[in-house]
C-alpha cells in the first residue's frame, strides 16, 4: 500500500470525526457498555467465562484476553487464593455466580467481548426468551466494532509514519505497514484514555514492536529466535566500539564480558549474521555460484542416462537416412565411435569437395528436423534453443 493508498483509507472517514482521544473515550465507554451487558445476564457472563477459560487452556497469554494491571488483585480478592492463577479465578466464578462483580472491573479486549457476543447470539438464535437481550447485546457489540474499525483507519498514518523510518533492503513497505498494522490495533484494544497519556505515545511502541519483530524474523533467511535476535543490537555495537578503539575486532571472552551473555549465545548471533548469498547470483566470471559449487568430476546420474538415451536414439534416426548422409552425420558429430571431423577433414576422406560435404549435411539435418524434430526436443533442457 503506497502512501496515496494510506490517504484513501484515511479520508474513508469522515470529516467531522472525533478528535482521536474523544474517539477513544466513545470506544472505552463502549467496551464497558458491552461489558456490562453481558454480565448483566447469568447465561451470558457464562459463556464470557467459559471461553475465557477455553481460551486460557488452549495457550495464549493472559495479555490476549484482558489488559489490566490490577488483574492480581481481583483474582486473589474474588477467589479467596492465597496464589491463585486466572484459570482457577475463572473455575471460582463460574461455580460462584455471586462473586462475579469483580469481572466488572477488568479490562477483557474489545475483540474478544465481541467474539463472546457474537457467540451469544448465534447460540440463542432460536429462543425467544432472549430476543430483547439478543437486540440489546447486537447493537453494543456493532457500536464497538464500528468504533474499533474507525479508530484503526483514524490512525493508519501513525503506523505508516513508524513503518517508513524501519524501511529495510529485504522487508518491502507493505510488509512493514500490515505488521505495524497489527500493532495499533493491540495497542487500541488496550489503550485507557482515562490514564491521561495521548494515544500516539501510547501505540508508538506497540506499532515498533511489531514491525521490529518482524524485521528479525524475516531478514536473514535462517530465522533467529526473537529473545536471541532482540540481543544482537547490543553484541553488535559492542564489536563496533571495541574495533574503532583496538582496530581489531574483540574475541568472544571479550564479548562475553562486554555483553554478558553466554559463549554459545554470542557465537549464534555472530554465525547468524554472516553475509548470506543466492545461488543463483552471477559471479564476476558470469556463472552462477550453483554451477561453480557443481562436481564435474563424475557424470550426474540423470544426465548420464538421458545422454545414453540420446545416443541409441540417434543412432537409429541417422540409421534412416541414405548411407552417404548417415556416414557424414557420424563423422561430422561424432556419432558410432568416430572421433568428431571437420568439413575439410570428411572431404578429404571422401574425395569431394569441402562446399559438397556442407550441402549433404544441411540437406541430412533438414531430413531429421522434418521427421523427429519433436521427440529430439525432448531431449533438451529448458534453456536450450532449438
Amino acid at each position: 500500500m503506497t502512501e496515496v493508498a494510506l490517504n484513501v483509507v484515511s479520508s474513508a472517514v469522515s470529516t467531522t470525526e472525533a478528535e482521536p482521544l474523544e474517539l477513544a473515550m466513545d470506544m472505552e465507554q463502549a467496551r464497558r457498555d458491552l461489558l456490562l451487558i453481558l454480565l448483566a445476564e447469568d447465561d451470558a457472563a457464562t459463556l464470557l467465562l467459559k471461553q475465557c477459560l477455553s481460551q486460557l487452556n488452549n495457550g495464549p497469554d493472559i495479555s490476549e484476553i484482558v489488559s489490566d494491571k490490577t488483574v492480581n488483585a481481583i483474582i486473589v480478592q474474588a477467589a479467596n487464593f492465597v496464589q491463585p492463577n486466572l484459570g482457577q479465578t475463572v473455575q471460582y466464578l463460574l461455580d460462584n455466580p455471586a462473586d462475579r462483580s469483580s469481572l466488572r472491573n477488568l479490562h477483557f479486549l474489545p475483540s474478544f467481548l465481541i467474539e463472546v457476543a457474537h457467540l451469544f447470539i448465534s447460540m440463542t438464535r432460536h429462543r425467544r426468551a432472549f430476543s430483547e437481550y439478543r437486540l440489546e447485546l447486537g447493537q453494543a457489540a456493532q457500536t464497538l466494532q464500528r468504533l474499533r474499525q474507525q479508530m484503526i483507519a483514524t490512525n493508519v498514518r501513525l503506523v505508516a509514519f513508524v513503518a517508513h523510518k524501519h524501511k529495510t533492503t529485504t522487508l518491502s513497505f507493505d510488509d512493514l505497514l500490515q505488521e505495524g498494522v497489527i500493532g495499533l490495533i493491540k495497542a487500541i484494544d488496550r489503550f485507557d484514555p482515562y490514564r491521561g497519556y495521548r494515544f500516539s505515545t501510547y501505540a508508538v511502541p506497540w506499532i515498533k514492536q511489531a514491525i521490529s519483530r518482524l524485521i528479525v524474523k524475516q531478514e536473514k533467511i535462517v530465522r533467529l529466535p526473537v529473545s536471541l535476535a532482540e540481543k544482537a543490537s547490543g553484541v553488535f555495537e559492542a564489536m563496533r566500539s571495541a574495533y574503532m578503539q583496538t582496530e581489531r575486532w574483540p574475541s568472544v571472552e571479550q564479548l562475553k564480558t562486554l555483553c554478558d551473555l553466554s559463549e554459545d549465545e554470542i557465537k549464534i548471533i555472530r554465525s547468524y549474521y554472516q553475509a548470506t548469498h543466492s545461488l543463483d547470483e552471477e559471479s564476476d566470471e558470469g556463472l552462477e555460484l550453483m554451477s561453480r559449487m557443481k562436481q564435474q568430476q563424475f557424470a550426474l546420474p540423470l544426465d548420464e542416462l538421458i545422454g545414453r538415451n540420446l545416443g541409441q536414439y540417434l543412432d537409429q534416426v541417422v540409421g534412416t537416412l541414405p548411407e552417404k548422409e548417415a556416414t557424414i552425420l557420424n563423422m561430422r558429430f561424432g556419432l558410432k565411435n568416430h572421433t568428431e571431423m571437420t568439413l575439410q577433414a570428411i572431404a578429404e576422406q571422401l574425395q569431394v569437395s569441402r562446399e559438397r560435404v556442407r550441402q549433404i549435411q544441411n540437406e541430412a539435418l533438414k531430413k531429421l528436423k522434418n521427421q523427429f524434430g519433436f521427440e529430439l526436443m525432448l531431449f533438451l533442457e529448458h534453456n536450450d534453443s532449438y
